[in-house]
């Protein structure tokens, strides 16, 4: 067991964080909820729903790639707010088992920032019957934006 203290986001950015994450309006629509940030590291839970699925049942594709690219992005806001924030540029998911269950968890972390670009990934799960099986893989590169870019609609 490592003496290590786990690092913490300060209160102020971590209230930052989850007002810009409740601004999300798919996400808040989903009922999707930030469950954990660290710096660098992000997870989002999603419950299953009729707003969520496809026609076999499973949580739909789409959603799946939307909460893996919002759990990167949050990680990689928890090292650029309030100074910055990002936008999605481009990411690659690979869906390896079908969405079936109860809830989504998606966990990104930042796996290099730069100063005009970062590199994200996040792994998404599903919760069926109470285990944990992973759904799908994602990469993703994001833009660094002024956080008064962004705030500007």
């Amino acid at each position: 067991m490592s003496n290590q203290a786990i690092p913490v986001l300060d209160h102020k950015l971590a209230l930052s964080l989850l007002e810009s994450f409740n601004s999300q309006g798919a996400l808040m629509a989903w009922n999707a909820r930030l469950t954990s940030m660290s710096p660098g590291a992000c997870e989002i839970s999603l419950p299953f729903g009729q707003a969520v699925s496809q026609q076999h049942g499973y949580f739909h594709g789409g959603v799946i790639g939307t909460i893996a690219d919002a759990a990167g992005g949050y990680a990689a806001n928890t090292l650029l707010m309030p100074v910055s924030e990002c936008l999605t540029a481009e990411y690659k998911i690979n869906i390896v088992a079908p969405g079936l269950g109860d809830t989504l968890i998606a966990r990104g972390k930042v796996l290099k920032a730069g100063k005009t670009l970062v590199v994200a990934g996040a792994e998404v799960f599903v919760v069926h019957e109470g285990q944990e099986k992973l759904c799908a893989i994602m990469q993703q590169t994001l833009f660094v934006i002024p956080k008064t870019t962004a705030d500007k609609n």
